[in-house]
């Protein structure tokens, strides 16, 4: 697998678990049935948010971490992916506190689990994921001087190089200028 791979693959399953995560924390977890005094019934409901609720930001921060691991570089994605693993073992245990209120807590679990698994990967393997500033890069058509040929000062333009470099001839430029 190439490492370009690699990082789009664990930055896709961090984020998606994420949004499992995010899903699963603003679900309803609990609902219980009371009677008034006037003897009318009203469901009060619980969401995940209300009994854990640092749940959904953490997750929120793991997903921030994921996206910034785009645009640092090599040590910062160290950093960040050691944040989100925080961040996801942080949603793991909201989840672990309330695994007796039904199906949501147990997902958010399993996904802060995944979120911290993708962010360890991401601290231990990031070293091997391109730089950012490397599809930036500009490479030449062709290292040889661009002369008097138009077609190959098209091409060294479209190629990103410099119309004003040392590859191309006097001559060349001032063709360009006419």
């Amino acid at each position: 697998m190439s490492a370009g791979s690699e990082r789009a693959r664990t930055l896709l399953v961090g984020l998606a678990a994420v949004g499992a995560a995010a899903l699963a924390a603003t679900r309803e977890w609990a609902s219980e049935t009371v009677e008034n005094a006037a003897g009318m019934e009203t469901t009060a409901s619980q969401t995940g948010t209300d009994l854990a609720a640092w749940a959904l930001p953490c997750a929120l921060a793991a997903g921030a971490a994921f996206l910034a691991m785009l645009a640092v570089g090599r040590r910062m994605r160290r950093v960040t992916g050691a944040l989100a693993m925080l961040a996801g073992l942080a949603v793991a245990l909201a989840g672990a506190f309330h695994l007796d209120k039904g199906a949501a807590p147990i997902g958010l679990a399993a996904a802060g689990l995944v979120v911290a698994a993708a962010g360890a990967a991401a601290m231990l393997r990031s070293g091997r994921w391109p730089e950012p500033e490397a599809r930036y890069d500009s490479n030449p058509v062709d290292g040889d001087v661009v002369a008097e040929d138009p077609a190959k000062l098209w091409n060294a333009l479209d190629s990103g190089q410099d119309p004003s470099s040392p590859k191309i001839t006097a001559t060349a430029q001032e063709k360009g200028r006419s």
